[in-house]
């Protein structure tokens, strides 16, 4: 696991959520702090040294580096080189939006990460209840019926059944002027992909609307419904803009109020030869 540092992050939230995600026997942690440019490499060290510090008492296996340059093409290269089967990145969630409007780090290495990207805001609504140490109770996956947005289920069945969540695919219909046979098609995908789930073992069900608002039907979603855990693909730059293209992906992760487990289809569907 990669986690990517600049000095902001909560030392006690890498920390939980490190150990709530894999077992440390399982697991390599490898440390990254980029800097554009000299000057604050001591502070950098101080950050990095007080999570490693931490997570090696707890067990793990960390090593640390600390590099200099753009942040996104040394986190990118780094991941590709390791190579890192998860990464865990911070962001500063609803009440730090002036970095992420501008198109965060967080958001940039998500359209270019060869694994997927969890993450989790480094502001939270409310206090973390530190008894509790199942935070993946309930997952909802936004779904828009193509195999594309699809392509994470089988992440999340990994993590659903490492944690007895309960997965909730969420689907909002875009357009109502989409062709009866489109929708149905949508929604035949969407009930193949909950019994594929059940028959796997975990709990599922299926949550349809037809309001056309999916930024903020999936937000109402996660509040309402106690959502502890948002997992999507990003259809990134190149795809069809649908229901669930990169700035749905974005605004969810901007303003979600609960961490996500997000990839790019990109990486997971890479272009064929001659397209």
């Amino acid at each position: 696991m990669l986690i990517p540092l600049d000095g902001t992050e909560s030392v006690s939230e890498i920390i939980r959520y490190a150990k709530l995600i894999t077992p440390c026997a399982d697991t390599e942690i490898s440390l990254l702090h980029v800097l554009p440019q000299a000057g604050a490499e001591n502070t950098a060290t101080a950050h990095s040294d007080e999570i490693m510090n931490a997570l090696t008492t707890a067990g793990w296996t960390v090593s640390s580096d600390l590099r200099m340059g753009d942040p996104v093409e040394e986190i990118v290269k780094f991941a590709l080189l390791m190579p890192a089967t998860l990464l865990l990145m911070s962001t500063h969630g609803r009440s730090g939006l002036e970095k992420i409007r501008q198109g965060s780090v967080t958001e940039q290495v998500l359209r270019h990460s060869p694994c997927p990207v969890f993450i989790l805001h480094s502001t939270r609504a409310e206090p973390m209840v530190e008894h509790d140490d199942n935070l993946f109770k309930r997952i909802l996956v936004p779904l828009d019926g193509t195999e594309v947005s699809a392509s994470i289920l089988s992440c999340v069945e990994r993590f659903a059944r490492a944690h007895d969540s309960e997965v909730i695919l969420f689907h909002d219909e875009l357009d109502s002027d989409s062709p009866e046979e489109e929708r149905a098609a949508v929604k035949l995908a969407l009930q193949e992909h909950s019994v594929k789930l059940a028959n796997a073992g975990l709990k599922v069900s299926l949550d349809m609307s037809t309001y056309r608002r999916p930024i903020r039907e999936i937000l109402n979603r996660i509040d309402d419904m106690n959502i502890d855990l948002v997992s999507m693909a990003s259809h990134g730059e190149s795809g069809v803009r649908r229901a669930l293209d990169e700035s749905v992906t974005a605004e969810v992760i901007r303003h979600s109020s609960c961490p996500l487990l997000v990839w790019s289809a990109e990486h997971q569907f890479p272009p064929v030869s001659g397209d």
